[in-house]
């Protein structure tokens, strides 16, 4: 055994010591093999097609495909030792995605790889590109990497450096123009970081914008990415040339339409990515962000007016939804004092948007804002209130699809606002509320509208209701106090010159129902009990405390007063209604104003510009005369109208009645322009001339019983008269009135005395009673109230006079110069000699033998003085002794007034 145990262990000796010798030999090789390799290099780079093969495949994964067309390897370390790197060209480098989409494309890049790292060291590799393209970025990129392997030459992590010169990025429309750009990414396997990423854009208008981003992604079971975004300033109307079109189109296109100009700035926003492994498409899951906005105009509604000057911020939750809220706006004429909008649905064609805005100003701002299209909310609105004035400050919300057909039922809409120092017209044009204080609310389906106010200056309240669904509903009720301030501005306080006068206070209600829009009708009633009412001209009055309703129901035409339907008015004394036909015409079935009694018919114009007529009839008329007691142009509606009562009374009793009175004229307001009026023997005519005058021709058979009747002189008897006057507006007038055959039954007794101073007159004295005048003739003027005779002369056989001087029509006092001639026909025969008759007369209408009278007091009831030095003295005499007077009691001749 021994022996064969030796050979064993000789042979196995022998076999480790070839083996050794093998070996030594394989190492002298090896080096004489890198010796040479190494001697190769430092002579040019080695082309290694494999090496490019499996770098490749080394760096390749994840949906990323890298090739590469060759690979040279060139090594300095035979020269300069063997710690020196290797360094490797990579020639024509492609990294594409799973679909072979090229993403980027690199001409050649250095690549370091230490020595150390072929012994598994996996120390940083470094790479230096130049020349980089991709077809999304059409601008010079530079870039560097540091590479760090993993086990088997395999990649592990790697961090790039790129930067981009000018130029542009994107693809197709979707490009935007850089000046420069730059980032660090650091690639691991299933996760990208980019940092500090920083692009400065090209000027476009006022815009030079600075921006600032990162990303990062993460692989699962896709690739989820997020990109931060941040922009330093952006002027609106230099958004499109920064925002490509295919980047959220539909929010692009609201933004760039809807706000057109002003200055976005700090803006930051988070892009949500999300791609395949295989990064075949890139889907934009979600978007949040915001940015701040001065002096931006924005239109928030299609076709409609843009808030102005608004500054406020910009903010995106998600990708479908974006609020802006605003410190300050202006949207027409109204201030936004702060706003939030929501707009939701912005990935889809149409919009949504809900504002809540508190906001201020002027009222017709307001209203010119709501009644702008496309809103136009207040299309059925009152025309008063389009033209009402004052101050507003409230809440405005609104719901609307942004779409270019919106219609007003599409929005829905809640107001709620404090109105302030509110001036609005009222039913009447004389009259408007001011003052006004109101709360308001309203929606899309109506208004409601409590307010207080000033009515001609008295306290009222507004209750308004009005409702827009069909053809609109509006109900009003307006409650208030009528006191002398309304009074006066409607033109009936007090007296007023012997129409309709009222003082006191008239508590009233006025309700208005029917459409918006169109025709409304109206309920007004009123109580008269504690006012005081008069009519004058109708010889009627109503004292405070007596009891007096009134009620009418009205037409509105758009809330302006538009017609009369019916009314009734009652008082002691007072009893009037009326109903309006289907034709227009106010039928007065009953009138009873003091002693007048009538019916008939009032028919309002049926265009503008025609008169209003009117017939009345009845058998009592008690009409009273009045005095103008200053001058004025006619004012008032225009009129057209016929009267035919059996009797009207002109004064109070114990004045006659004159009976079959019968009228026909025309005028404006109280003022008659033309009429024809008959009565009992009486005719009286008015007519325009020329210089806006008026003529009248007045004859009565009986004087005396005109006379009477207008309760101006009872004591006269017969007679027949003529009256042509010529009147201007002011009441002036000029004219001549003639009287024939007249007695006047109460003549002061020196009269009579004086008549029977002859025997001539002695049986004209004693023929009747009183003094007969056979003819006079009586030149007058009128002005404020006033009648002048100038040389005015009545005469019979048996006495004649002559007078000069005024009197009073209101009280009929009078102040008159007179010359009682005695036995007229003879006594004035010698003053009729032709060169002589002034030394027997120096009165026109004088005689031989006058007395001179001073004539006082009121005209029923005189006092007369007499001179009777006056009747000793022949007429010249008197006429150079100044006995007569008549030159210092002769008022100088009045006539109307020109044009």
């Amino acid at each position: 055994m021994k022996p064969r145990f030796g050979q064993a262990a000789r042979f196995f000796g022998e076999t480790v010591h070839q083996l050794g010798r093998i070996v030594m030999l394989l190492f002298v090789l090896a080096l004489g093999l890198i010796g040479l390799f190494a001697f190769r290099l430092s002579r040019a780079p080695l082309e290694l097609p494999g090496l490019a093969s499996r770098l490749a495949t080394s760096v390749s994964g994840q949906g990323i495909g890298v090739r590469m067309q060759g690979a040279e390897l060139d090594w300095a370390g035979y020269r300069l030792g063997g710690g020196m790197p290797f360094f490797i060209r990579l020639r024509e480098i492609s990294v594409r995605n799973a679909v072979g989409t090229e993403l980027a494309h690199i001409p050649s890049a250095d690549m370091v790889i230490p020595p150390a790292d072929l012994f598994g060291a996996r120390e940083p590799i470094l790479i230096n590109g130049h020349g980089a393209t991709s077809p999304v970025v059409s601008a010079p990129v530079s870039w560097r990497a540091t590479l760090r392997p993993g086990p088997g030459l395999t990649f592990d992590s790697g961090d790039f450096f790129v930067t981009f010169g000018a130029g542009r990025v994107g693809q197709g429309e979707d490009q935007v123009a850089i000046d420069n750009a730059g980032f660090t990414m650091r690639i691991t396997p299933g996760a990208v970081d980019v940092r500090q990423g920083r692009v400065t854009l090209a000027p476009s208008g006022q815009s030079a914008p600075h921006a600032g981003f990162t990303f990062t992604a993460r692989l699962g079971q896709a690739w989820q990415g997020r990109l931060n975004v941040t922009l330093d300033a952006l002027y609106a109307p230099d958004l499109p040339h920064y925002w490509p079109p295919g980047v959220l189109a539909l929010t692009r296109k609201w933004v760039v339409d809807n706000i057109t100009q002003g200055r976005a700035h700090d803006a930051a926003f988070t892009f949500d990515l999300s791609a395949p492994e295989s990064l075949n498409g890139l889907q934009l899951t979600n978007v949040t962000g915001q940015f701040a906005g001065d002096d931006l105009t924005l239109y928030w509604l299609p076709h409609g007016e843009p808030i102005t000057d608004l500054s406020g911020e910009f903010t995106m939750p998600d990708r479908d939804e974006a609020w802006i809220s605003a410190s300050q706006g202006q949207v027409g004429g109204v201030h936004l004092v702060r706003g939030r909008m929501h707009i939701t649905n912005m990935a889809s064609h149409v919009q949504d948007g809900d504002l809540a805005l508190s906001l201020a100003g002027t009222l017709p701002a307001l209203v010119a804002a709501l009644d702008a299209p496309p809103l136009a909310l207040l299309k059925a609105a009152p025309a008063a209130l389009r033209a009402a004035t004052g101050q507003f400050a409230g809440k405005l919300k609104l719901h609307l699809p942004f779409k270019p057909d919106l219609r007003p039922e599409d929005i829905t809409l809640k107001l709620r606002m404090r109105l302030h120092d509110v001036t609005m017209p009222a039913l009447l044009p004389q009259l408007s509320f001011t003052g006004g204080e109101a709360d308001v609310s309203a929606d899309g389906n109506g208004v409601q509208a409590e307010a207080t106010a000033q009515l001609g200056g008295e306290p009222a309240t507004v209750k308004v209701d009005d409702q827009f669904a069909g053809a609109g509903r509006a109900d009003i009720v307006v409650t208030g106090k009528a006191t002398d301030n309304v009074w006066r501005q409607l033109g009936v306080s007090g007296p007023n010159n012997g129409g309709l006068g009222i003082t006191g206070a008239v508590p009233f209600s006025l309700h208005v129902r029917g459409p918006v829009k169109g025709t409304q009708s109206a309920l007004l009633s009123a109580d008269l009990g504690a006012a005081a009412l008069a009519v004058p001209s109708l010889a009627w009055a109503k004292k405070p405390g007596d009891a007096g309703q009134m009620s009418a129901s009205l037409t509105l035409d758009d809330g302006n007063l538009a017609g009369l339907e019916a009314f009734t008015i009652t008082a002691p004394g007072l009893a009037v209604q009326g109903q309006a036909g289907a034709d227009g015409v106010i039928a007065l079935p009953y009138i009873r104003i003091a002693r007048t009694r009538a019916h008939g018919t009032l028919t309002p114009p049926s265009q503008p510009g025609q008169p209003w007529r009117f017939a009345l009839s009845g058998p009592v008329l008690d009409v009273r005369r009045q005095t103008q007691s200053a001058a004025r142009a006619p004012s008032g509606p225009a009129w057209q109208g016929r009267l035919n009562f059996g009797q009207v009374f002109l004064a109070p009793a114990p004045a006659p009645a004159l009976e079959g009175f019968s009228f026909t004229g025309t005028g404006q307001g109280d003022g008659v322009d033309r009429a024809q009026i008959t009565a009992e023997g009486l005719s009286l005519a008015i007519a325009p001339t020329a210089g806006q005058r008026h003529t009248m021709a007045l004859s009565a058979a009986d004087a005396g019983t005109v006379l009477r009747a207008l309760g101006y002189y009872g004591a006269m008897q017969g007679g027949k008269l003529t009256l042509d006057d010529v009147y201007d507006e002011s009441g002036a007038s000029a004219g001549t009135l003639t009287l024939e055959g007249a007695r006047f039954v109460n003549a002061p007794e020196v009269t009579k005395f004086l008549q029977a101073l002859t025997l001539y007159g002695v049986a004209a004295a004693a023929s009747g009673p009183g003094l007969l005048v056979e003819h006079a003739i009586i030149p007058f003027t009128t002005r404020d109230g006033v009648l002048t005779l100038n040389d005015a002369r009545a005469f019979s056989s048996s006495l004649g006079f002559t007078a000069d001087g005024t009197v009073q029509m209101n009280g009929l006092g009078c102040a008159l110069d007179a010359t009682i001639v005695p036995a007229y026909a003879v006594n004035t025969l010698l003053g009729k000699l032709p060169l002589l008759g002034h030394l027997f007369s120096a009165e026109r209408g004088g005689g031989l033998i006058a007395m001179n009278a001073h004539i006082t007091g009121q005209l029923t009831d005189p006092h007369v003085t007499l001179n009777p030095f006056s009747a000793l003295t022949p007429g010249i005499l008197r006429d150079i002794f100044g006995i007569s007077g008549h030159e210092s009691a002769k008022p100088a001749p009045v006539q109307p007034a020109g044009p």
